[in-house]
């Protein structure tokens, strides 16, 4: 069964990788086509309508014999024919990168209204510039004495004044670990001499009671 050819479209999409974006925009512009198209109904025998893309499916199975004129009907063959001669313009429809006149229009709007308060802006410091300018080019300004010797001696010295204080740092904390060490084990020393003198006073004690007892 012939689908009525007005609600045909051959989408032919060149062979790529498209990004996502791309893809977003081949979408929205078949989704427009659909719009201007519509469906085309089709009575068979779930007598549901044929949509834009099974439309497509349909019309690839007879372009074949319609592309070499072996159609009955003849207008049909004549508005396939037609069908062809406007391909390469809904190739260039559905390239992502294509731009129709008012699209492009419309891009170069958004653009300068996006960046209009970054190039008045621009201008405005450029206008502060060029009032700037007979100060800039004195005399004075164009004798000023290279410094960039002096300039490679301060970097480098503040490099190393960097490093040096790397290492200082490095060195403090291992001290105060040490000192913590260090006092960690005066106070187990301190505390087994107590532990020693107690034990030595208690014996003493004993001491003396054994005394008196005897």
């Amino acid at each position: 069964m012939v689908v009525p050819l007005k609600f045909q479209i051959v989408v032919i999409v060149p062979v790529m990788a498209p990004s996502m974006e791309s893809l977003d925009v081949i979408s929205k512009r078949i989704d427009n086509l659909y719009q201007l198209v519509g469906s085309a109904p089709v009575g068979d025998a779930s007598g549901q309508a044929e949509n834009l893309t099974d439309s497509v499916l349909s019309a690839a199975s007879f372009l074949p014999s319609a592309s070499t004129g072996h159609l009955a009907d003849g207008s049909a063959r004549d508005s396939i024919l037609e069908v062809f001669k406007r391909k390469d313009e809904l190739e260039t429809y559905l390239d992502p990168s294509y731009l129709d006149e008012k699209q492009d229009i419309k891009a170069k709007e958004i653009y300068i209204n996006t960046i209009a308060n970054d190039l008045a802006g621009t201008f405005e410091t450029l206008q502060k510039i060029k009032t700037l300018e007979p100060t800039l080019g004195a005399e004075y300004f164009r004798n000023l004495p290279d410094v960039s010797d002096q300039l490679s001696t301060m970097t480098t010295a503040t490099a190393e004044q960097t490093r040096a204080n790397e290492e200082l740092e490095k060195s403090m904390v291992a001290l105060m670990q040490r000192y913590n060490e260090i006092q960690t084990g005066l106070k187990d020393s301190l505390k087994g001499m107590n532990d020693r003198l107690d034990q030595l006073e208690q014996r003493l004690v004993d001491k003396k009671r054994e005394d008196k007892d005897v």
